[in-house]
């Protein structure tokens, strides 16, 4: 249960800071797609690196939601998981879809990245709304705040999902995801199992 709880809270931590890292290495590329492509290419030892550290982490909290699905029996952290799952499947479409592809590859790989992203993303956020509306371990404030989050990100992503504004016009709201990790990885460290 201790490697369970270290990936979660571990993998919600670290996925922050690479986070941050995108969007920096995001800021330098250009506007124009065609040339944020062959820019992402160019840099590609950067881009690619990246992301199977970013698909790492995300990995190691999958494996810690998986764990706490097992062994809790709460559907929560099933909803969790398979948020978890779908998000997972984003990485290989980002590392085998963009390197040295033609634009309309790569373009055609970042639709699918994307609607797979948002759609895990509504299923991982559904997860943690029920998880912390039901959760014993984190102080009142802390846990309305939790679930208040994740059920707005929840919304936010939906609306992305059925096309009622962009992932590009609903990044104004990403820092509330990050915040969303940082709640994760301390409620990791918190959760007590039954032995």
């Amino acid at each position: 249960m201790k490697l369970a709880k270290l990936f979660w809270s571990i993998g919600s931590v670290l996925i922050n800071i690479v986070i941050g890292i995108y969007i920096y290495l995001s800021s330098n590329a250009p506007k124009n797609r065609q040339e944020r492509y062959q820019y992402l290419n160019e840099n590609w030892d950067i881009y690619g690196a990246h992301w199977k550290v970013e698909f790492l982490l995300m990995t190691s909290i999958a494996i810690g939601a998986l764990y706490f699905a097992l062994r809790t029996h709460k559907e929560s952290w099933t909803i969790v998981s398979v948020g978890q799952f779908i998000l997972l499947i984003t990485y290989p479409i980002m590392l085998g879809g963009y390197r040295n592809t033609p634009l309309e590859i790569a373009e055609m790989a970042n639709e699918i990245a994307t609607i797979v992203f948002v759609f895990g993303n509504v299923i991982f956020f559904c997860g943690l709304f029920v998880l912390y509306l039901k959760d014993v371990y984190l102080k009142q404030w802390l846990k309305i705040f939790a679930y208040s989050i994740a059920g707005f990100m929840t919304l936010v992503f939906l609306v992305i999902f059925t096309g009622f504004i962009t992932w590009g016009q609903a990044l104004v709201v990403a820092p509330l995801a990050n915040v969303m990790y940082l709640i994760n990885a301390y409620f990791g460290l918190k959760i007590k199992l039954e032995t």
